[in-house]
């Protein structure tokens, strides 16, 4: 008989995957139920993220290096979702998101776009890796391994694509340790180039951006606007801004400081 059990998780979700598939016939089954993680500030006025429909988190146990995927089973729209998933052998479990990430039982590798597209707080705004770890799988805790930057711009025109660059890579393939979360790039990019030609700056209501880099001290951030007519311009951002792990970072228009 399939034995059903309660798992709590605390997790930031923003992102969607495909289509569930049944479970195998004969094996224990877990329903995960999972909740936003807090953050330092909030994204903006009456913003929510929430779970889509068929997105999935993966469990691995100490016992079984192949990792458990879990899907989406209620809770579409909401900040709150319940999962369900094949229970992993162990006596300790790790959880990660997304479930795409590759894993060897030691770590979990994954991928920061380098390409992105411009967002507003209650669509898509890209894949927020999260880890977790625990004896007990019925209160696993997922929190973010990585940061999310907000820039806000304001101008006229309509835009091209906008580019935050580094001096260190913030794109590209991520190694997570299952041990204890900390966070690497690896083959990884200086720039994230963002397309928004749909977006058009205005010059009295700042128009937010929204950037997952990885967590550390950055002194050289910059930000080069592209419009879709005229002369690009680009924008020092402030020194030592601190890009924390589950934190938003915000730097206004005011804040910048054009580079001619």
């Amino acid at each position: 008989m399939k034995r059903i059990i309660p798992f709590l998780i605390l997790l930031l979700p923003v992102f969607s995957c495909n289509k569930a598939e049944p479970a195998p016939a004969g094996k224990d089954m877990a329903f995960v139920s999972i909740r936003a993680f807090e953050t330092k500030s909030q994204i903006g006025t009456n913003t929510r993220l929430a779970w889509s429909e068929g997105d999935r988190i993966s469990i691995v146990g100490d016992l079984c290096d192949t990792p458990a995927e879990f899907v989406l089973r209620s809770g579409a729209g909401y900040s709150s979702a319940s999962f369900e998933g094949v229970k992993p052998e162990g006596n300790m479990f790790m959880a990660y998101s997304p479930s795409t990430a590759r894993c060897d039982g030691v770590t979990w590798r994954g991928l920061l776009s380098t390409k992105t597209r411009h967002a507003t707080p209650s669509q898509f705004i890209g894949d927020l890796p999260l880890w977790g770890r625990g004896k007990d799988i019925t209160s696993l805790e997922l929190s973010a391994v990585c940061g999310i930057l907000r820039v806000d711009l304001k101008g006229g025109g309509k835009l091209d694509h906008i580019i935050l660059e580094a001096g260190r890579p913030i794109s590209g393939e991520y190694l997570v340790s299952l041990a204890d979360g900390i966070f690497a790039v690896i083959n990884g990019s200086n720039i994230i180039w963002m397309d928004a030609p749909q977006t058009s700056l205005m010059p009295l209501k700042a128009t937010p951006f929204y950037f997952i880099l990885p967590p550390a001290q950055y002194e050289d951030l910059s930000v080069t606007v592209v419009p879709a007519e005229g002369a690009a311009k680009q924008y020092i951002l402030p020194d030592e801004i601190e890009i924390e792990a589950g934190a938003f970072t915000c730097v206004s228009f005011e804040e910048l400081e054009e580079n001619d």
